[in-house]
């Protein structure tokens, strides 16, 4: 019961700890929120707690790798599944794009014309997908956000747009609880073994559920 109970408990935790980036507006032009526009664009402004290769090439195999400050050695290199001659990297950043103090980035391939950007963490599991280009994180009024510019090919004339998106952390570490087990919970015999019951459900002492 215990394995089974802190499972659900851990998948219910990570599930608050990897809040959703959610999609809040789409302005129909290339809008903005700082007083130098190309600040948004390129993100200068925030530090990474890494340094990295903004441009990978296409001999690096998809291979993201993040180095040390204090020493420039190799903290880590993440494997994604994106190759490409203007593969790209930004937004390489801690408990900003996820709270879990896992170091995320952003990648796209410029040249492939999908405007497809994906969020990965330091594990190589893939936390978003967005829209757009160059993304970008900002700050207004102790708030993060991630802003995405980019545009669409029409018989007109392209279309530019901005979407602007939450994130769910603040750039500092969260604390995560796990709720507390239920406590209705007997110790029953059965089947020439002892069983654990809750409301809904019956477990052996090494938490397989029985039924």
């Amino acid at each position: 019961m215990k394995k089974s109970i802190f499972v659900i408990a851990a998948l219910f935790a990570a599930t608050f700890a990897n809040a959703q980036i959610t999609l809040l507006h789409t302005f129909e032009s290339w809008a903005t929120i700082s007083v130098n526009p190309y600040a948004d664009m390129y993100g200068y402004d925030i530090g990474a707690p890494y340094f990295y290769n903004m441009n990978i090439p296409k001999e690096a195999n998809g291979v993201v790798t993040l180095y040390n400050i204090n020493d420039f050695s190799v903290y880590k290199a993440v494997q994604t599944p994106h190759v490409g001659s203007n593969f790209v990297c930004y937004l390489v950043s801690r408990n900003i794009l996820t709270t879990d103090n896992k170091v995320c980035f952003a990648v796209s391939n410029e040249g492939d014309g999908s405007n497809n950007i994906y969020i990965y963490n330091e594990d190589a599991q893939l936390i978003a997908t967005v829209k757009g280009q160059t993304p970008s994180l900002v700050m207004v009024e102790d708030r993060y956000y991630l802003i995405t510019h980019g545009y669409t090919y029409t018989e007109e004339g392209d279309k530019y747009y901005t979407n602007v998106y939450s994130v769910p952390g603040n750039g500092e570490a969260q604390a995560i609880s796990n709720p507390s087990p239920k406590r209705n919970a007997r110790k029953i015999a059965g089947e020439g073994q002892v069983l654990v019951e809750t409301e809904n459900n019956t477990y052996t002492l090494q938490g397989q559920e029985v039924k």
